[in-house]
């Protein structure tokens, strides 16, 4: 009699572990179908003539130490235009580029609510030359 109560609780707990594993490997399945990193947001900042000298300089670090922390940023990239570019269609004219990555656009939506954000534009968008200023948001076609 305690050999078939112990059998049947080891069956009911091996069908526990394989039902939990096949829910675990469903959930991963659908993960698979969604690489993670899809929403792009790039924004190109020129800056206003009266700018103070080291704000380029402050803005990079900015992005990387205000930005680069909030949740829900996959990848980060800042700087300022490359030394050597695309031959015959690069474009220098601008002082920073930030590019940031997250999983989709709800990522993007906290991104741009969070108080780093917030405190970021507070810091730097008075020197920003609004005109010039230059939004790019895409998702990763990548299946």
């Amino acid at each position: 009699m305690k050999r078939k109560l112990l059998a049947a609780v080891a069956l009911g707990a091996a069908g526990v572990i394989l039902a939990v594993a096949a829910v675990r490997s469903a959930a991963e399945k659908e993960a698979e179908k969604k690489p993670a990193g899809r929403f792009v947001h790039t924004v190109i900042f020129t800056l206003k003539k009266d700018a103070p000298k080291d704000e380029e300089e402050q803005m990079i670090a900015d992005c990387h130490d205000m930005l680069g922390k909030i949740p829900s940023v996959k990848h980060l990239r800042a700087g300022r235009p490359a030394e050597k570019g695309t031959p015959r269609f690069e474009k220098k004219d601008y002082n920073v580029a930030l590019t940031v990555i997250f999983d989709d656009y709800d990522g993007l939506t906290a991104y741009d609510k969070s108080e780093q954000h917030q405190a970021f534009i507070k810091k730097h968008l008075p020197h920003v030359d609004t005109d010039k200023l230059l939004v790019y948001d895409f998702e990763d076609q990548a299946k």
